[in-house]
């Protein structure tokens, strides 16, 4: 785990800036799976009160990478071989339905949009910035659950996007690979742009199902480590990591 250090903030925008703090140190490994947050620490090293601190960690928890446990705390969600294997079979129906209703939808607009949003991976990529290449990934393939007009796909997906993230980073964390090389999105848009729907789906769903297997695996390798660790607190996560500490 990388020491824990956050810089101070403005008073603008202050639960904004917090939330993109703590998703990137989640991101980054630096709050753990499991891991506790130790709110007075955090808000010291960030400079502000807790009461924002604590809206901030609201939000994350809504979004489904933080969890809350009465009289515990608040910890990093834990992550489980079932729980990569619910989102990752969810992300595919989920696609495919949405690129259903977004066919019909398509129009100069979207294709500008899309564009613009591939450039954005591809700069990331470039840059070698793990995080913005995942953000933008997931911003590109939530092009077409936004242009779908179903509100309820939408929030789906949505509360989706945060655990896709915090896996998606695990994984490359595991290859030791923090940026692939190539952006691997170009056959993807291309048949976005096509005429062909069920290519456009046949291939977001092995898009999805890339080095899933390998995620699965370390994600279990993982669980046995931490069966063979610390004694296990069967009232919630692993309690004997707190940030900073």
């Amino acid at each position: 785990m990388g020491k824990l250090d956050f810089a101070p903030i403005a008073d603008t925008t202050r639960r904004a800036e917090i939330v993109a703090l703590l998703r990137r140190a989640i991101l980054t490994g630096q709050l753990e799976p499991g891991q506790k947050l130790n709110e007075l620490r955090i808000a010291e090293q960030m400079r502000v009160s807790r009461a924002p601190l604590r809206e901030a960690m609201r939000e994350l928890v809504q979004e489904g990478i933080l969890t809350s446990i009465p009289y515990a705390g608040t910890f990093v969600i834990d992550v489980t071989a079932k729980d990569i294997d619910d989102a990752y079979s969810l992300n595919k129906v989920l696609d495919e339905f949405a690129i259903e209703l977004t066919w019909p939808l398509r129009d100069q607009r979207f294709f500008d949009e899309l564009d613009r949003r591939h450039e954005a991976v591809k700069q990331a990529t470039r840059d070698r910035d793990t995080t913005r290449q995942i953000e933008t990934a997931l911003q590109l393939h939530g092009l077409i659950h936004e242009w779908a007009d179903n509100s309820v796909l939408l929030e789906t997906w949505q509360r989706l996007t945060s655990r896709l993230q915090m896996y998606f980073a695990l994984h490359q964390r595991a290859r030791n690979e923090p940026v692939p090389d190539e952006d691997i999105h170009e056959t993807y848009v291309r048949l976005l742009k096509g005429a062909d729907m069920r290519a456009a789906q046949s291939h977001a769903r092995e898009h999805i199902g890339l080095d899933f297997e390998e995620l699965l695996a370390y994600a279990l390798s993982l669980e046995q480590r931490d069966s063979k660790g610390a004694k296990v607190d069967r009232a919630g996560p692993t309690r004997n990591r707190s940030d900073g500490s």
